[in-house]
């Protein structure tokens, strides 16, 4: 199997990607689709990522707050008082 960029520009990029079908069951083969799927997703996000500046630290999506990883909320623990 083998994932790689064939050619990216600004906005867009093209990609090969080979599987081997050849498996013993169904299920060995959709787990090992889906693998290489998230592969290729995760690889497609990145690199939109680096197109990309965020500079806020808070984010609002359907009315729940999400920060960036780098922001520490200060929240103290369930157990302290």
């Amino acid at each position: 199997m083998s994932l790689k960029i064939i050619s990216k520009n600004n906005k867009t990029i093209k990609l090969e990607l080979s599987i081997n079908l050849e498996s013993e069951n169904f299920l060995g083969t959709e787990e090992l689709i889906m693998d290489e799927v998230n592969k290729m997703g995760k690889l497609l996000t990145e690199e939109a990522m680096k197109n990309l500046e965020v500079n806020e630290n808070l984010i609002v999506i359907e009315g729940k707050s999400h920060y960036k990883k780098e922001v520490k909320k200060n929240i103290k623990p369930l157990m302290a008082k």
